[in-house]
């Protein structure tokens, strides 16, 4: 934690706090001690077990991000609260913002690993207090080539952007927006990236219509699937050995099925695994709907982008049978 009471209940920052004095949690009101170095930055950790107000053992990422935010948010015109205790909620925000037109922000800054469980339960305690609530990721929630669960239950809609998600790294001091998130089967992830300071022209950045689509797929993708599909027909483990199962079982060639239900172009990113696995469902039990294993959001109500997705699959599929 950034801040500590005294011994004559004043509220302290660990920056200018000294080792000589006694220091108290602002919460429990159990001792805490200071820890300074050249290493990691100031702040304040309790003696003994903590109190479940604070979260023990913050890194120096953690820290340093919550100053810089509130740095920024301040320059933007905002009040800002450091670690502000929300009793009726037992709820404690990173920061608590009173913007510029008068409405509250409760700002997280996750850099810690959260469940889907714990964050569907702080947000619904900002939400029935009627805050506003913000997460923005540290790095350990930074995109690669795939989108687990884990990082995918922050994802945000927007009409301007796409899903997506928000970032910051106090070592670079600087918001970074990764948006326009899409997803092909067998292949990396597709985004585009958007980076600044200042929350005016993050908040500008929102207003604006991006310039996002879906992506047809190159030839050189194409060939990278087919590839990583001939590899798992060799093993024939998992989705795969079901789906080969499946195709016999109908009396359906493998290698048809697969190119008739395999994507052209990328895709919103809405699904755990490939949409070629409940695809092929559809396709052999002719139209049936299979379980979907879509995302778990918190932020964003999938279900109309999912039913959308099958409606026009099926469209297509019953043209495909039509016609040819």
């Amino acid at each position: 934690m950034l801040y500590a009471l005294t011994k004559d209940s004043k509220m302290i920052t660990a920056q200018v706090a000294t080792k000589e004095q006694k220091y108290y949690c602002p919460s429990c009101h159990e001792p805490v001690i200071l820890r300074q170095g050249h290493y990691y930055m100031a702040h304040f950790a309790h003696l003994k077990q903590a109190c479940g107000a604070f979260s023990e053992g913050e890194t120096s990422e953690h820290l340093r991000g919550k100053q810089l935010l509130a740095t920024f948010f301040r320059a933007f015109g905002a009040q800002v609260k450091l670690e502000a205790y929300l009793s009726g909620l037992k709820q404690r925000p990173d920061l608590l913002i009173q913007l510029p037109d008068h409405k509250l922000l409760a700002l997280e800054y996750q850099c810690a690993p959260l469940s889907l469980r714990k964050l569907q339960k702080r947000s619904r305690g900002y939400q029935n207090a009627g805050l506003a609530e913000l997460w923005i990721l540290g790095n350990k929630y930074r995109l690669k080539h795939s989108l687990p669960q884990q990082v995918a239950q922050f994802m945000r809609w927007s009409k301007n952007c796409g899903f997506y998600l928000i970032y910051l790294d106090p070592s670079k001091a600087y918001f970074e927006v990764i948006y326009g998130i899409q997803k092909a089967d067998f292949l990396p992830l597709k985004y585009q990236c958007w980076r600044t300071n200042d929350v005016k022209k993050l908040k500008a950045f929102f207003a604006d219509p991006q310039k996002i689509q879906l992506k047809h797929l190159s030839t050189s993708e194409r060939n990278r699937q087919k590839q990583a599909l001939a590899k798992q027909i060799y093993y024939s483990t998992g989705a795969m050995r079901k789906l080969q199962q499946l195709t016999y079982q109908k009396r359906l060639k493998l290698t048809e099925v697969i190119d008739d239900c395999l994507a052209l172009s990328y895709g919103y990113p809405l699904y755990r695994t490939a949409t070629l696995w409940w695809r092929t469902e559809i396709y052999c039990a002719h139209f049936p709907r299979p379980k979907i294993p879509a995302y778990e959001l918190v932020f964003v109500d999938l279900k109309p982008f999912v039913e959308q997705d099958i409606d026009n699959f099926c469209k297509g599929l019953a043209f495909l049978k039509k016609n040819f």
